[in-house]
């Protein structure tokens, strides 16, 4: 196991130095940067995701300029990108890190709404350089693949220091990124062309993902409503239904599901609005 895990650290440093992409925030240690770049590509291609990137980080470079903002103008810039949820977690985000920064939370930022345990190794990683391992889809598929496991949790529980040791951990974890992004992705990997192909177990699991259809879907209506509403101030239950060309029952369902998740609200004289409680 030791010879297989030198190998891969060895092939993947080498491998990570001629191709590495590049990106502006990939040598900050800026843990807001970080915290941006990381909300944004959840569920989005990186390259999309770095384009809202630099519109977010000129407009707010810093917590509190986010903070001291609306939560409609957030979801404007955040427009197009689709699961606003992470925009409002995002914006809330910023107002906890009002009262406290990041360096206070360390070396738990879970009190942040939608930092889990990916989101809080990749800020101690890339921010604060600690030894530690942020367990994404492409790292746990290439680690699944190489050394033929199916348990990659344990697997890292158990060798997290000898495959870090002499890595750094954010050469080690943006490596496996970029490789799974673009060699070892989940269909149609390229072995051929892989450095790690001559150890490499091809432990290939066929993923049964199936996508759910955006067109007609609850997303694209809630996305929709959000759209007439980020451009008026306000617009009633029966205008919704008139803009969306569907039923009154649907509406309501539409409504409440925003509404569920604090983007909106029903002013009393029964305007919908986006909420910037």
């Amino acid at each position: 196991m030791t010879t297989n895990i030198n190998f891969f650290k060895k092939e993947l440093k080498n491998w990570y130095k001629k191709n590495r992409r590049s990106f502006e925030w990939r040598d900050s240690n800026n843990p807001w940067k970080i915290l941006l770049i990381e909300t944004l590509s959840q569920q989005t291609q990186i390259d999309r995701a770095d384009e809202f990137y630099k519109k977010f980080i000129k407009k707010y470079p810093t917590p509190k300029d986010m903070a001291k903002d609306s939560k409609k103008e957030v979801l404007k810039l955040w427009s197009g990108l689709g699961y606003n949820n992470r925009a409002i977690r995002l914006h809330e985000s910023s107002k906890i890190l009002l009262k406290y920064s990041f360096d206070e939370l360390y070396p738990d930022f879970t009190i942040l709404p939608g930092v889990g345990p990916y989101t809080n190794s990749a800020i101690l990683s890339f921010a604060y350089k600690k030894k530690i391992i942020a367990v994404d889809t492409n790292i746990k598929r290439i680690i699944k693949r190489f050394f033929r496991i199916d348990n990659v949790d344990v697997f890292l529980k158990k060798n997290t220091d000898l495959l870090l040791k002499n890595f750094n951990s954010r050469d080690f974890n943006q490596g496996l990124m970029d490789l799974g992004a673009t060699l070892c992705t989940s269909r149609n990997p390229k072995c051929e062309i892989c450095p790690l192909e001559l150890s490499c177990q091809k432990y290939i699991v066929q993923e049964n993902k199936t996508s759910k259809k955006f067109e007609g879907s609850m997303r694209q209506k809630r996305g929709r409503v959000l759209k007439i509403l980020l451009l008026e101030k306000g617009v009633t239950k029966q205008r919704l239904s008139k803009e969306l060309e569907i039923t009154s029952k649907i509406t309501e369902e539409v409504i409440e599901s925003l509404m569920k998740d604090g983007l909106i609200s029903i002013s009393r004289n029964k305007v919908i609005v986006i909420n910037d409680n």
